[in-house]
C-alpha cells in the first residue's frame, strides 16, 4: 500500500505542478528575492574560446548556494512546496509535497558575493590564472527574482617552460628518474593543479610497482617558479626528505603468503594459528581447515610469489581474481612486515553458502489487453567439484492470455529448463591458458529445453547444448566465444489457423541450427560516473556455413539434411550502440541505435524464427502492440479477413531510440522518450506483403513518443510507461504522421492508440 500510495501521490504532483500557475516568489519574505542562479562573464580574450566556454561552466557551476532545481525550465520542487503551503501536519500530500519532495526557496540573502569571488579565483589561480580579477553584481531587473552576475578577467595563462627532477643521492630518486619520461608535466603545457597532483599520484604508483611498499603522493613535493617571467613556470619535483619515513625508501620483497579459505570475521587476524594450521602447496601456505577448496583454486589466483617484489598491480589482481572466483563473501588481505624489508602477505576468505535455493514469481502485461505470469524455480552450487565450479539447475514456466479485446489471441503456454555448469578457467583440450588481468575466465557448458505452447494452433520444442568461453579484459570489455552451438527445433501444427482466427505467419521452423556466436561489450560506465558514457554490444552468429558450402546446399534446388532433417545457414549480426548524456545531478538523455542483419543462403530461405527481430513492446517501440509492427509497411490486421498473426518477425531490423530521465523525488523518476524503427524480411513473402527490405527502408519506420514514471528501489526498478504512435508505417507514402490525428479527449482514439506498458528495469 505505501508504494501505491506514493504512486498515487506522484502522479498527483505532476498533474497539479504542470497545470497550476501559482507564483514561486508569491510567498517570499518582505523585502527577500528568490535566487535564481548566476552568470558568468568573461570579460578578456587572454583565453581561447573552447577555454572560455569551459570556465564559464566550471565558474558557474562553484557558484553555492545552487538556486532550486529545474526541469524542462520549471521549478517543480519548488512549486510543489509553495503550493502545499505552510502545514504543521507530518503527514498527508501536503506535507509530502512541502518536506519531503519540495524545495523551499533559495533567497538572495544567502548568497556571498565575496565568497564566491574567491572561489572563482582560487579555482582560476589553480588553473594558471594567478592574476585574475573577479567581481560581482546583483542583477536588479526583476523585483522578485535575482541573478547574480559575475565579472572574469582571466588574465594571461600561465604556461611550463620547464620541468626539472630535483637530484639527490637516494635510490628512490633513481628509480623515478628512470620513469620520469613518462611524466604528465611537459613543457609548454598550462599550468594546472590538478595534472600535478595526477603525477604525484602517477609517482607513487610507479614506485609500488617497483617495490616501495610504504611510500605515499604526500612525499613528493612540485614546486612552481613564476619569476621566470613570459607567464611561463619552471616546475621543480622533488622528495620531502624531512618527512619521509626510513621504510618508504626501502624495496621489499614476499617472503611467505598465507591464504586463508576458512576465515570467520570473528576470528580476526589470527597469524599464529594460520602458521600453525597451513599447508605449503606449490610455494603457498594453504589454510583450509573443512578442506572445502582444490588447493590449485586459490593458488591460480595469486599474483603474487614467494620472492617477489612488492607490486601495487599484483596485489589488486590477486584480490580481484578471489572476488571473481564467486565462492567468497568477504575477501581482504593484509602485508606484515618481517626482518629486512621482507613481507608477509595474508588473504582472509570468507566462503559464502555452497548451496543455494531460489524461487521468483511474477507478471506482466502486454500493450493488447494481454497479461500473464511466470515464475522459476532455481538451485546453485558454488563449488560443485571442490574447484569453484558453479552447478545450476533451473525450471521455469509461465502463461499469457487475452482477456478482452475484438479479436482473441490463443493463449500461450512456456516451460523450461536448463543446467548450466561452469569452471573459473579456461579448459581447452591439450592447451593451458593463464589470463594475465584481473578477471577470472570461465568455462560454460549449458544445456536448456524450452516448450510453447499456442492454444489450438502450435507447440514449439526447442533443445539447445553450448560449449564456450566468457572472460573480461578490464572493466569495461568482455567477450563471449561459444564454438560450438547445436539447437533443435520441432514445430507442430495442432490446430486449423482458419478456424483458430488467427495466422501462424513465419513462426514456423524445424530442423537444426548449428554454429558458432562471438559477443563482444564495451562500457564506459564501469568506475566513476562520466557525463558522457557509451555501451556497444556486437554479436556475430553463425549457422551450418561450413555444412553447406561443403555439400553445396540450395534450399530451393539441393536442399541438404544433418541428421535426418533440415539445417539453417546464415551470418547474423547485431550491433547495439547507446549513449548517455548526463545534464546534471538528476538528468539524463539515453539514446539507443540497434541494428540487427540476417542473411540466410544455402539451405535457408530465412532465418529461423528463433533468431529473427521483432518490433514493439516494453523496452523496444513502446507505442506498439508487442511484436506486432511491421514487417516493412505489413500491418498486423490481414487486409483480407479479421484474422491476426500471433507474432510478426523478420530478417532486418533498425530501431532508434532517445529518453530523457529525470530524478523527481528520491526513488521516484521520469522518463520522456520517442522512438522509431522497424523490421524487414530478407525475401518477398506472400503471407507479408510489403515486408521485403528496399532502398526506401527509412520511409517505413514507425515511430512513437511517450512518458512514464519510474521507481527505483536499488533492488529492482518498477517501470510505467506511456505510449502513443506519431508514425505508423502500413499507411499510404505521404499519410503516415499521425500528429494531427491525435484526439487525447476521445475514447475511442485513446483506446486504440495509447499504449501502457509495465516494464522491470529501464528498456536500456
Amino acid at each position: 500500500m505505501k508504494g501505491i500510495s506514493y504512486i498515487a501521490a506522484s502522479c498527483m504532483v505532476l498533474a497539479v505542478l504542470l497545470l497550476s500557475a501559482c507564483s514561486n516568489t508569491r510567498h517570499l519574505p518582505r523585502g527577500e528575492r528568490l535566487f535564481r542562479g548566476s552568470k558568468v562573464f568573461i570579460t578578456d580574450d587572454e583565453a581561447g574560446k573552447k577555454e572560455r566556454d569551459i570556465l564559464k561552466e566550471d565558474l558557474t557551476g562553484l557558484v553555492r548556494p545552487r538556486p532550486n532545481s529545474k526541469f524542462l525550465g520549471m521549478r517543480l520542487k519548488l512549486r510543489a512546496y509553495t503550493f502545499a503551503g505552510d502545514t504543521k501536519r507530518k503527514r498527508g500530500i501536503r506535507a509530502w509535497m512541502r518536506h519531503k519532495w519540495g524545495e523551499a526557496p533559495v533567497h538572495t540573502g544567502e548568497v556571498s558575493l565575496d565568497n564566491n569571488s574567491e572561489l572563482m579565483k582560487n579555482y582560476l589561480e589553480n588553473r594558471g590564472y594567478f592574476h585574475s580579477e573577479v567581481s560581482a553584481v546583483y542583477d536588479s531587473g526583476n523585483k522578485k527574482k535575482t541573478t547574480a552576475l559575475f565579472f572574469v578577467a582571466t588574465g594571461r595563462q600561465y604556461t611550463i617552460n620547464n620541468v626539472i627532477l630535483v637530484p639527490d643521492s637516494s635510490q628512490v630518486w633513481y628509480d623515478i628518474d628512470t620513469g620520469f619520461h613518462n611524466t604528465m608535466l611537459h613543457k609548454g603545457q598550462p599550468y594546472n593543479l590538478d595534472v600535478i597532483k595526477a603525477e604525484r599520484v602517477r609517482i607513487d604508483r610507479l614506485l609500488k610497482e617497483a617495490g616501495y611498499y610504504y611510500f605515499r603522493p604526500d612525499y613528493m613535493l612540485v614546486v612552481a617558479d613564476s619569476s621566470i617571467g613570459d607567464h611561463k613556470v619552471n616546475m621543480y619535483v622533488r622528495l620531502k626528505h624531512r618527512e619521509i619515513p626510513q621504510e618508504a625508501y626501502r624495496r621489499y620483497t614476499i617472503r611467505d603468503i598465507y591464504i586463508n579459505a576458512s576465515h570467520r570475521l570473528r576470528d580476526g587476524d589470527a597469524a599464529t594459528d594460520e602458521k600453525e594450521e597451513a599447508q605449503l602447496v606449490n610455494g603457498y601456505n594453504i589454510i583450509d581447515t573443512r578442506n572445502r577448496f582444490k588447493p590449485s583454486v586459490l593458488t591460480r589466483a595469486m599474483a603474487f610469489s614467494k620472492g617477489d617484489i612488492y607490486s601495487l598491480e599484483r596485489q589488486n589482481t590477486s584480490l580481484s581474481r578471489l572476488v571473481n572466483i564467486g565462492t567468497f563473501r568477504f575477501v581482504r588481505n593484509r602485508f606484515e612486515e618481517v626482518g629486512d624489508s621482507m613481507l608477509d602477505v595474508y588473504y582472509y576468505l570468507t566462503p559464502q553458502a555452497a548451496k543455494s535455493f531460489r524461487f521468483e514469481a511474477g507478471a506482466h502485461t502486454q500493450n493488447d489487453n494481454r497479461a500473464g505470469t511466470k515464475g522459476s524455480i532455481s538451485w546453485r552450487h558454488r563449488n560443485a567439484f571442490r574447484g569453484a565450479e558453479e552447478l545450476m539447475f533451473r525450471i521455469n514456466g509461465g502463461f499469457e492470455a487475452q482477456y478482452s479485446g475484438p479479436v482473441r489471441q490463443p493463449t500461450i503456454y512456456n516451460f523450461g529448463g536448463e543446467a548450466n555448469l561452469s569452471f573459473p578457467r579456461f579448459v581447452v583440450p591439450f592447451v593451458n591458458i593463464e589470463p594475465p588481468g584481473r578477471f577470472v575466465p570461465r568455462s560454460v557448458i549449458k544445456l536448456r529445453y524450452n516448450y510453447e505452447a499456442s492454444a489450438r494452433l502450435i507447440n514449439i520444442s526447442s533443445y539447445n547444448a553450448s560449449i564456450g568461453y566468457t572472460w573480461r579484459e578490464d572493466e569495461k570489455k568482455e567477450h563471449q566465444l561459444f564454438p560450438f552451438n547445436f539447437t533443435y527445433v520441432r514445430t507442430d501444427t495442432i490446430g486449423s489457423p482458419e478456424a483458430s482466427g488467427v495466422l501462424y505467419g513465419n513462426l514456423v521452423f524445424n530442423g537444426i541450427i548449428i554454429g558458432p556466436t562471438y559477443e563482444y561489450t564495451y562500457n564506459s560506465q564501469a568506475g566513476y560516473a562520466r557525463k558522457h558514457t557509451f555501451y556497444f554490444n556486437g554479436r556475430v552468429d553463425l549457422s551450418g556455413n561450413i555444412l553447406g558450402l561443403a555439400n553445396k546446399a540450395d534450399y530451393e534446388k539441393n536442399p541438404q539434411l544433418l541428421f535426418g532433417s533440415t539445417f539453417a545457414q546464415y551470418v547474423k549480426l547485431q550491433p547495439d550502440f547507446r549513449y548517455y548524456l548526463r545534464l546534471s545531478r538528476t538528468a539524463m538523455i539515453a539514446s539507443r541505435v540497434q541494428a540487427g542483419i540476417g542473411m540466410p543462403y544455402g539451405n535457408s530461405g530465412s532465418l529461423p524464427n528463433i533468431k529473427q527481430f521483432w518490433a514493439g513492446g516494453n523496452s523496444d517501440l513502446r507505442g506498439f502492440p508487442s511484436r506486432l509492427v511491421g514487417p516493412g509497411t505489413f500491418n498486423e490486421y490481414d487486409s483480407a479477413t479479421s484474422r491476426r498473426y500471433v507474432q510478426a518477425l523478420g530478417d532486418v531490423k533498425l530501431e532508434m531510440n532517445v529518453e530523457l530521465r529525470q530524478n523527481l523525488y528520491k526513488f521516484i523518476n521520469l522518463g520522456v522518450f520517442a522512438e522509431a524503427g522497424n523490421i524487414w524480411l530478407a525475401r518477398p513473402d506472400a503471407n507479408f506483403p510489403g515486408g521485403a527490405f528496399s532502398s526506401n527502408f527509412y520511409k517505413e519506420l514507425a515511430a512513437d513518443v511517450g512518458l512514464g514514471l519510474r521507481f527505483d528501489f536499488s533492488i529492482l526498478v518498477l517501470r510505467f510507461d506511456m505510449g502513443m504512435p506519431v508514425r505508423k508505417p502500413w499507411l499510404p507514402d505521404g499519410d503516415r504522421w499521425t500528429l494531427d490525428e491525435i484526439r487525447l479527449a476521445d475514447p475511442a482514439w485513446k483506446k486504440k492508440n495509447l499504449i501502457f506498458n509495465i516494464g522491470i528495469g529501464y528498456p536500456f
